[in-house]
């Protein structure tokens, strides 16, 4: 899975998003923020779809930590 990194303006509080997921998300956005983390999809995406793909993102960043808790274990 890719990770991208999005940086704020502080002056005009804009985000530039990367061709690639414009492509992927569209440009028109739902998002659903917490404490640490947000959650954005295309506007009209059934929820059953969003929560099928925060499933997916959810498992890897488990394997993510998994391997590098492996890693560190000597």
């Amino acid at each position: 899975m890719v990770e991208f990194e999005l940086k704020i303006n502080k002056k005009q509080g804009t985000a530039y998003f990367p061709k690639e997921l414009r492509k992927v998300l569209g440009t028109n956005l739902k998002g659903i923020p917490n404490a640490t983390a947000m959650l954005l999809y295309p506007e009209g995406t059934a929820q059953k779809d969003v929560l099928k793909s925060l499933d997916i993102i959810r498992s890897d960043i488990e394997h993510k930590i998994n391997m590098k808790e492996k890693a560190t274990t000597p």
